[in-house]
């Protein structure tokens, strides 16, 4: 019983393959191709001016991670491992200052063309930056991402005062992508990828 589900289940996407090759939407979910999936390694940060360049060429642990619905990244600005806690869990608050100031992150939902990416906070290291929104430029070449934040603002529509000054332009290594349909059933893939995973199944 569970092959014939199965098999019904393929035959409806291939019908799928035949009706929309490229498709735009179903049920609600927008399937198109998108080269941000998977979870990227952050090995340099840059911060540009018109005048000046600040740059940390081997960056400490940070990691951008992209789904088809969310996208979560943290790393930290500065160039030398974070200070430990003396005390893991009771931490002084000279500690607890350092610890705030050597992170950013923040996650949540997304959308993106083939240059562009504006996220929206659901969760960020900064209480009420959730709602807020950064907004990128970004090229792929060979496995690596170049991604340019350029441009923030508030949930309350207001601006930080590095905006229009400074962007911070990232670059990162990818290190694992998405699962396709032989190892995740997900209606976030798109029909593109299913029916590339099934023609090299069954033809």
């Amino acid at each position: 019983m569970g092959n014939i589900k199965y098999i019904l289940v393929v035959a409806l996407v291939l019908i799928s393959c035949k009706r929309s090759d490229s498709h735009s939407q179903v049920k609600g979910y927008y399937y198109e191709s998108n080269a941000l999936l998977g979870s990227w390694d952050i090995k340099e940060v840059h911060w540009i001016s018109k005048d000046t360049t600040l740059v940390i060429k081997k960056a400490q642990p940070g990691i951008f991670m992209v789904t088809p619905e969310r996208y979560s990244i943290i790393w930290t600005p500065t160039k030398h491992p974070r200070q430990k806690f003396n005390v893991l869990s009771k931490p002084t608050d000279n500690e607890i200052k350092s610890g705030f100031n050597s992170i950013v992150f923040n996650s949540g939902t997304y959308t993106s063309t083939s240059s562009k990416m504006v996220t929206k906070a659901l969760i960020a290291k900064v209480p009420g930056f959730e709602g807020g929104r950064q907004y990128y430029d970004y090229r792929i070449e060979e496995g690596t991402l170049f991604l340019t934040m350029y441009d923030e603002t508030y949930p309350d529509g207001t601006k930080p005062d590095w905006a229009g000054k400074w962007k911070t332009h990232f670059i990162l290594k990818k290190l694992i992508r998405i699962p396709r349909l032989k190892n995740r059933f997900n209606l976030s893939y798109t029909i593109n990828q299913w029916c590339k995973e099934l023609s090299s199944l069954w033809f």
